[in-house]
């Protein structure tokens, strides 16, 4: 079952285009306060020019899966590897119980743990609401396509203090604490050369995390 939404442009600040188009569950979903399914599937696609990596702001399309745990309160976010790059892939965990986040950078096979930033992580309900929303056709409003910069700081010994669902992404990986530089609108390509970046989305725009001091 698939149904694909949201064919009109959503155009962002200075020049941002994001475009979610695809919104769809791929497990049982049921709207309303009661009775709402424990575990919640979505594959979501966006389609959005990439004026950071580019002066041709190319289009890319990047796309992720998305589980929305609603009882338990927190969202699993997986990243693929991206067609045309821009991005590592990852696993994320978005635990609002324990109010942090825990990036799995496939690539490099390393966590990194930072504290949750709710200004730019929708809370899972909310999440599932935009995600239904844009499945029946709702459009989004503005959006643009932002940079937030974070630095290694020291390494994670103690997985368990993290709560369960992030110690099991990261059980059996070199995991690391992560400090927040800025959140900004373009950081520039030196800064970035020695950054490692991933890209996704769990809002109304798209985030490129960039994570930096990698060891």
């Amino acid at each position: 079952y698939q149904t694909r939404s949201g064919e009109g442009g959503v155009y962002g600040l200075q020049g941002g285009r994001v475009d979610l188009r695809k919104a769809w569950p791929l497990g049982p979903a049921r709207p309303g306060g009661e009775g709402l399914a424990r575990d919640n599937f979505f594959r979501c696609g966006v389609l959005y020019e990439d004026s950071l990596s580019s002066q041709l702001r190319t289009q890319m399309e990047l796309e992720e899966d998305v589980k929305i745990y609603l009882e338990e309160n927190y969202e699993r976010i997986n990243v693929p590897v991206p067609q045309f790059g821009g991005g590592d892939p990852a696993d994320i965990i978005h635990d609002f119980q324990r109010g942090l986040t825990a990036y799995h950078d496939i690539s490099l096979d390393k966590c990194y743990v930072i504290e949750l930033n709710t200004t730019i992580v929708l809370p899972p309900r909310n999440f599932w609401e935009l995600l239904m929303n844009v499945k029946r056709g709702t459009y989004l409003p503005q959006t643009y396509i932002i940079q937030e910069e974070m630095v290694v700081t020291e390494h994670v010994s103690d997985k368990e203090a993290l709560g369960s669902f992030i110690y099991h992404l990261c059980n059996g990986k070199d995991t690391y604490r992560l400090r927040r530089r800025a959140t900004r609108r373009r950081i520039s390509k030196r800064e970035a050369k020695h950054c490692n970046a991933i890209r996704h989305f769990e809002n109304t725009f798209v985030v490129e995390t960039l994570i930096c001091g990698v060891v």
